[in-house]
């Protein structure tokens, strides 16, 4: 599997060091995105290609009564983001799930917040992802996109 692959869709021992990778080496463009966002204390979050988890323990930070939830389509980011947010699992304000973009496994209007940090270049129909992601947004919602230039 090529280095580009697995930033993709980590799988197996290099993707464990991938996601961690991720957690460390996008932290600071994550932490500058969500200072351009207001996030209320009992919103709905949703974190399309979650990766290692990070993002979602931001998330759990500011919004205390709300619910997060992460969805990734690799194994491992999802392994590793449940192994970094437990706590809050066990308290039932976030989830992982494995999933994918294309076909996202909620309902209709859900979620105040979508978040999509450095992934979207890897989605195969960009008119698809967001039209799954207009679906699962609350009509007052906020889409924040974050990629470096």
């Amino acid at each position: 599997m090529s280095f580009f692959q697995n930033t993709c869709k980590p799988k197996g021992f290099a993707g464990k060091i991938m996601v961690n990778m991720m957690n460390t080496g996008h932290a600071a463009l994550a932490e500058w995105g969500l200072t351009h966002i207001k996030i209320r204390d009992d919103d709905f979050c949703l974190d399309i290609g979650c990766g290692g988890g990070a993002n979602l323990k931001r998330l759990l930070g500011k919004s205390s009564n709300g619910h997060i939830t992460g969805v990734d389509y690799s194994e491992v980011s999802v392994q590793k983001s449940k192994k970094l947010n437990r706590a809050a699992i066990q308290e039932g304000r976030c989830e992982v799930l494995q999933g994918n973009v294309m076909n996202l496994p909620f309902s209709e209007n859900t979620f105040h917040l979508v978040t999509a940090f450095e992934t979207i270049y890897f989605w195969p129909d960009i008119q698809v992802a967001f039209q799954q992601v207009y679906r699962v947004l609350k009509n007052s919602g906020t889409f924040l996109i974050c990629n470096e230039a």
